[in-house]
């Protein structure tokens, strides 16, 4: 990292992409349904998004919100999606998978690694890793099959309820594969993630603006928009620079 540190930002709108260079963000996530934790998104979101941002884009593979125990159909739908993210340019993916014993799903995971690296995606291990029953093994084959990155929270809510487990995963990746933190990251609690050795940020920064009450959309239950949080973004590149000062 040249810069010492990465910042990723996870958006759903193109719009938003242009905006992040200048605010010294490193890659994207892309996503639809970000209120559920995130989903994959449509081909034209990723084209769009690529197309104005000279940023990475790592694109959201998942086909629906809850578990991460996939069935055969929908493990399907993922392997045809990639292919539509390399064709649209995406320079990798986000994912995860776990067996119904929580473990990590080993076979499925390999073949989406595997597809992955044919198309030459990069690829970041969402945070089905939270709910994975052996962490420390997965964490192996993850590194085995070259998967760059594991966002976590550190199996809690929120990244500052997980910090000592942030700090052990840390020391396990031992610079074999970069540790994210996401959930709740925030300027406010960088000191705290620097001492537990994250050097890897992640997070939405997007504000609910609220339609005028007298527009129509507003009464037919639809006007709010979501709005890019510069601010949200300035503050924590800030802080991260001060760990550098």
């Amino acid at each position: 990292m040249a810069d010492q540190f990465e910042i990723e930002i996870a958006i759903e709108e193109p719009g938003h992409a242009a905006q992040l260079i200048d605010l010294g963000v490193h890659r994207i996530e892309l996503c639809s349904n970000l209120n559920e934790g995130g989903l994959t998104p449509s081909a034209a979101q990723i084209e769009m998004t690529v197309d104005v941002s000279d940023l990475p884009v790592y694109v959201m593979l998942r086909p629906r919100a809850g578990d991460f125990i996939y069935n055969r159909l929908e493990k399907h739908m993922m392997l045809e999606e990639l292919k539509i993210v390399s064709d649209c340019g995406a320079s990798g993916i986000v994912f995860g998978a776990l067996d119904g014993g929580r473990n990590l799903d080993a076979e499925f995971v390999e073949l989406v690694a595997q597809f992955a690296q044919d198309y030459g995606l990069g690829m970041t291990f969402h945070r089905a890793f939270d709910a994975c029953a052996r962490p420390d093994v997965a964490m192996e084959l993850l590194v085995e099959l070259g998967v760059e990155r594991i966002l976590t929270s550190g199996f809690a809510p929120r990244v500052n309820e997980g910090l000592p487990a942030l700090k052990r995963l840390c020391e396990q990746a031992a610079g074999r594969i970069e540790i994210q933190a996401g959930s709740g990251v925030s300027a406010e609690f960088v000191d705290d993630l620097w001492s537990a050795g994250i050097r890897a940020y992640h997070c939405t920064a997007r504000m609910k603006m609220q339609a005028r009450e007298d527009s129509v959309e507003a009464k037919l239950g639809f006007g709010d928009y979501w709005s890019l949080d510069r601010k949200k973004v300035e503050q924590l590149g800030d802080a991260l620079w001060r760990k550098l000062a």
